[in-house]
């Protein structure tokens, strides 16, 4: 097969609060096309099937689901404090969910946990985001929060600036403010649990649905996932690793054959040089790399921070 760096359209969602850009996403109702190059046109999906060793790679060749979805998110309102479950927990919630008649597999509903991390591309107006709850936070009372409308008194604020990383593992309480662009690496999984919305009505004029119990069952209320920046300019978990990269020169960078790379230039922009042409890669973009592409070069138009996920 023809390998080389792909782009896609952005899938636009306008939100109550803001946008989203979902850049990398294959999921039955938000599925990416591919807008450059020979498989222009074609649905992510189809093209991974291709052939999964060379697309997703020798560790990733087995799954059923593509790992990851990629968002550059835009808040100019504050988004809902919310929580995301991890896989257990979402499984078991999807298996509660009746299927269709003579079928053993999951519903369409049914999605995995999430656990993500945010790159700060603008700060937020007021220079805080809240990342988990205030501490010695328990159960009981952030349960008596919510029914005194106090919730916001017991959110932890964390000062951020441009190039800034945060690690959000499920179980995290965790919200965008004002002003706010980042860009999202995350779980391929749209499960959130609202814990509070600010009292505040849907687009379509409706208070948005809040999931308060499956927020409380899945909080971390031990403190025991850091609420801080991630040192290192680099975030490792289970499901994803990502890696700041300051480019001023051009550097030379290899997928190997394991797994794909997803770069996001996060500031400025840069030309990817690979085994049969070039590709730009401008502003707030996203490109998928194919496992087996092998080498290539990623040259900054004078800098660009750019993000190597797998």
């Amino acid at each position: 097969m023809h390998l080389y760096p792909l782009l896609f359209r952005p899938i636009i969602k306008t939100m109550v609060w803001g946008q989203e850009s979902w850049d990398i996403s294959c999921r039955p109702l938000e599925m990416g096309v591919i807008e450059n190059g020979a498989y222009a046109q074609m649905p992510f999906d189809k093209y991974l099937n291709l052939d999964r060793m060379q697309t997703m790679g020798t560790s990733r060749a087995h799954l059923t689901r593509f790992p990851l979805l990629i968002k550059i998110i835009t808040a100019h309102d504050a988004l809902s404090v919310q929580v995301h479950p991890n896989d257990d927990y979402a499984l078991a919630q999807a298996q509660k969910i009746p299927c269709p008649t003579g079928s053993n597999l999951l519903p369409v509903e049914a999605d995995t946990g999430k656990s993500e991390m945010w790159y700060v591309i603008q700060p937020p107006t007021e220079g805080n985001l809240i990342i988990g709850l205030r501490d010695n936070i328990t159960r009981q009372m952030l349960h008596d929060a919510y029914k005194n409308n106090t919730v916001e008194a017991c959110l932890n604020p964390l000062p951020v600036q441009t190039g800034d990383m945060v690690n959000i593992p499920a179980g995290l309480v965790h919200a965008l403010t004002p002003g706010a662009v980042i860009a999202e690496i995350q779980q391929n999984s749209d499960t959130t649990y609202r814990l509070y919305d600010y009292n505040r009505m849907g687009i379509d004029g409706k208070p948005r649905e809040l999931h308060v119990e499956h927020a409380l069952n899945v909080t971390d209320f031990e403190s025991t996932i850091p609420k801080t920046t991630a040192p290192n300019n680099r975030v490792q978990c289970p499901f994803f690793t990502v890696e700041k990269q300051e480019i001023k020169t051009a550097h030379t960078y290899s997928t190997g054959s394991k797994t794909f790379t997803i770069l996001i230039c996060a500031e400025g922009e840069a030309t990817i040089s690979y085994n049969g042409g070039e590709q730009a890669l401008t502003l707030h973009r996203s490109a998928f790399l194919p496992a087996a592409l092998g080498e290539y070069q990623i040259i900054p138009h004078n800098n660009a921070t750019v993000l190597l996920c797998q």
